[in-house]
């Protein structure tokens, strides 16, 4: 079987767990996952000696991993918050800037995103975003990362890379939310796709690019 279909087949079933998930225990781990990435997010504050972060989040759907406690935290600091305006036919994302709840509409498929009022950042603009949020449905603790198939993160991702390389930025970290039963033993992965740097489980965050040290080590 190739890459394409394995990663198919694993779609559908990581769907399926999250569908059939009890709704308070995705209530309970969305709050403890946030919790940790809070507490990281307030560690980065300190270590840059920054007011004011920067970070583009995903809006959370359906049964996704509830990102609304996060962002309502970096609203609560004055930290700058952007989310993405999806264009199914250009198959790219705006980046729009977001300071209440009341900023977001229904999309494409009633995704929640951004107003078309609010503040669009340029592809100039996104190496100096502090974190983004990447969405998922599986994850490994090498970084890898099942998304949805349409590859809008890792196209963002080529973009923000060529921006770090014109103007020397360190650029954002990538880091995702994971709900109980999405951190997976190995995901497959091909050239191009998007690794995450630090996943935030209910019991912790995991960091990737340890994890993937040792197994270069290991190797």
């Amino acid at each position: 079987m190739d890459v394409c279909s394995v990663k198919n087949a694993l779609r559908l079933q990581q769907r399926e767990a999250r569908d059939f998930m009890d709704p308070l225990t995705r209530q309970e781990a969305s709050a403890v996952a946030c919790r940790h990435a809070i507490e990281a997010w307030e560690q980065l504050r300190i270590d840059r000696n920054r007011d004011r972060l920067t970070v583009f989040s995903y809006l959370s759907f359906g049964s996704e991993i509830s990102t609304t406690p996060f962002i309502e935290h970096c609203w609560s600091r004055g930290d700058r918050v952007l989310a993405p305006r999806v264009d199914p036919v250009t198959r790219t994302m705006e980046l729009r800037q977001m300071g209440q709840h009341d900023d977001i509409v229904p999309g494409i498929w009633n995704i929640p995103e951004p107003a078309p009022t609010c503040e669009k950042w340029v592809p100039e603009m996104w190496s100096e975003i502090d974190w983004v949020v990447v969405p998922g449905l599986a994850f490994d603790r090498h970084g890898g990362r099942i998304g949805y198939g349409g590859g809008y993160y890792d196209r963002f991702t080529v973009q923000v890379e060529a921006q770090k390389r014109d103007n020397g930025n360190a650029g954002p970290l990538y880091v995702s939310l994971l709900l109980p039963g999405q951190l997976q033993k190995q995901v497959p992965m091909e050239p191009g796709d998007l690794r995450v740097d630090v996943l935030f489980t209910p019991e912790g965050p995991i960091h990737c690019d340890i994890a993937k040290s040792e197994k270069t080590n290991d190797e």
